[in-house]
């Protein structure tokens, strides 16, 4: 359903920034058919891969990530199904600011033949935001 949102957890990690560290750090979820539905993925320093996930099965990605030698932390996000039209990004993104939500951080995707995109928010008040974004 288009517009509107929930809170979940997305998995964040910090790794080498090298050449192959995205795949093999999800390579483990690969072969236990874990889908990867959401992901950030930069270099935070030199030298330092930082990837956020929201996942199929994130207790699940968070174990295997662990045995696979990564230090995995978690975070409170809000995963925003939004429809994937011009102005829909600005409005939600008003509102927010109307409220007085800071998002600290944000990332989407839209998959493939679809009319909607998820959009991850890292914000000071996960509440007001499910609660503003499910009011547009």
């Amino acid at each position: 359903m288009p517009n509107t949102a929930r809170t979940t957890t997305e998995l964040y990690i910090t790794t080498r920034n090298e050449t192959g560290a995205l795949a093999r750090c999800t390579l483990a979820l690969r072969e236990s058919g874990i889908n990867v539905d959401a992901l950030c993925a930069y270099e935070k320093d030199p030298g330092t891969a930082a990837f956020h996930f929201v996942t199929s099965d994130n207790p699940k990605a968070k174990t295997l990530l662990t045995k696979s030698g990564y230090t995995v932390s978690e975070a409170p996000v809000v995963c925003w199904n939004a429809d994937n039209t011009p102005g829909t990004m600005n409005r939600g993104t008003s509102a927010l600011a109307e409220h007085r939500v800071n998002i600290t951080y944000t990332y989407s995707t839209t998959p493939p033949g679809t009319k909607t995109s998820w959009v991850i928010f890292n914000t000071n008040n996960n509440d007001e935001t499910v609660k503003t974004l499910n009011s547009l």
